[in-house]
């Protein structure tokens, strides 16, 4: 504010400036000693506000140098996450009721030597189809064996029956062309494949006409197609039989 606006204001106006800026008992100044004092405290002001930025100003510069600091260690640490690590491990992943996906890893050390003593060596998977949770493999319903390359590290394996438990061991053959001479490298855990409940009811819509119309009612989408689902497909297979023999019997 400049001084010719302080003094084109009533020594009465002035005076409330100054108690706004908390000068009390300004009465027995004169206007001009009123100017002054007002012009004062705008002038500490500016200057209060100049160190304030010139403070910020210098944290902000510690700041960056701080920064820098950092991305320059961090730029010195960075490491690449390994693909494999030294531990023999196989993790089993549900995807949905009908695939599982498996990963691995095998200690490349345990590896090589087994390979020195068994040069015919093959590395399988060997998944086992449970009744329930908490199975014994040795109890399985079923097992079956996919070949693995060395190099792989993943798989997805196909389950061939919904509603059941599966585990996955990683073996290795060490003697293909004679005598199987075969070692359980790593367990996975288990994962249980949903069956959904009409697939634990089908002889519901064997017996009841209305719930197989409705669930038929789902074979299709909005425009007409015929929906890919191989549970469905399931269902109406076994309800087919049903429905064929008691057509039969009417006749």
């Amino acid at each position: 504010m400049s001084t010719e606006w302080y003094l084109s204001l009533s020594a009465e106006e002035l005076q409330c400036l100054l108690r706004k800026e908390g000068v009390r008992h300004s009465e027995d100044l004169t206007k001009e000693e009123l100017v002054e004092l007002l012009e004062e405290i705008q002038e500490d002001k500016i200057a209060d506000r100049q160190m304030s930025n010139d403070i910020m100003k210098l944290k902000g510069k510690k700041y960056d140098i701080f920064r820098e600091q950092i991305s320059a260690e961090d730029e010195g640490s960075n490491f690449e996450i390994p693909e494999q690590y030294a531990e023999t491990q196989i993790t089993l992943l549900l995807r949905d009721p009908f695939w599982a996906y498996a990963y691995w890893d095998i200690n490349r050390i345990e590896l090589t030597k087994m390979k020195e003593q068994y040069p015919q060596m093959e590395i399988l998977l060997r998944v086992y189809e449970l009744s329930g949770f908490g199975g014994n493999p040795k109890e399985a319903l079923s097992s079956f064996e996919i070949p693995i390359q060395e190099s792989d590290t993943s798989w997805y394996i196909n389950l061939p029956t919904p509603g059941r438990c599966y585990i996955v061991d990683l073996i290795c053959n060490c003697s293909p062309e004679e005598e199987r001479q075969v070692f359980k490298l790593a367990q996975s855990n288990q994962v249980e494949s949903p069956g959904g409940y009409w697939l634990d009811h089908i002889d519901e819509l064997k017996e009841h006409a209305e719930d197989l119309e409705l669930f038929l009612s789902g074979l299709t989408d909005r425009s007409g197609i015929i929906t890919d689902n191989p549970l469905v497909e399931i269902i109406v297979n076994s309800t087919r039989c049903s429905i064929k023999q008691n057509k039969s019997r009417e006749a």
